[in-house]
């Protein structure tokens, strides 16, 4: 393999498909994965919600129901990760900065429950939750990755 093949790049949903995201939702830039190979992620959100769903942070999203709901949607994505991986490949995670799902870096929290006329939120460093739960499965798969937000390339 030579460098530029030796690499999977594993993309969040919305950046190789602008349409999945919020309504509304500023798009988190142009991406090119250039020549490497490629693997997109579901949109987690966009699964779970829908698409006329309303914004939302990453606190709002921490409960037991969609925990599950995004590990068994990464699992097939785990068990051909592990392949690639064990095949000599490195896997790169790119994630959208400021989800509350596909953060690798910069997530968002303390939106306000319930109905509100203008909705409010902050920034922090961290993961959105299907990142942290793919991390999780990672770990346990003895899977080396690199995780980094897209405009951070």
């Amino acid at each position: 393999m030579d460098a530029e093949n030796d690499k999977i790049m594993v993309v969040s949903h919305c950046l190789l498909n602008p349409e999945s995201r919020l309504a509304g939702i500023k798009n988190p830039g142009k991406f090119s994965p250039g020549k490497k190979n490629v693997i997109q992620l579901p949109c987690p959100e966009l699964i779970y919600f829908g698409s006329s769903r309303r914004e939302i942070t990453r606190d709002q999203l921490i409960h037991s129901s969609y925990r599950k709901f995004c590990r068994q949607l990464f699992a097939p994505f785990a068990d051909m990760l592990e392949e690639f991986y064990r095949r000599g490949f490195s896997v790169e995670f790119v994630g959208v900065g400021k989800s509350p799902s596909c953060a690798a870096d910069l997530t968002t929290v303390s939106g306000p429950a319930g109905r509100v006329s203008n909705f409010t939120h902050e920034y922090i460093a961290g993961r959105g939750v299907f990142f942290e739960e793919i991390e999780m499965e990672l770990v346990r798969r003895g899977i080396c990755y690199s995780m980094q937000d897209c405009h951070k390339q």
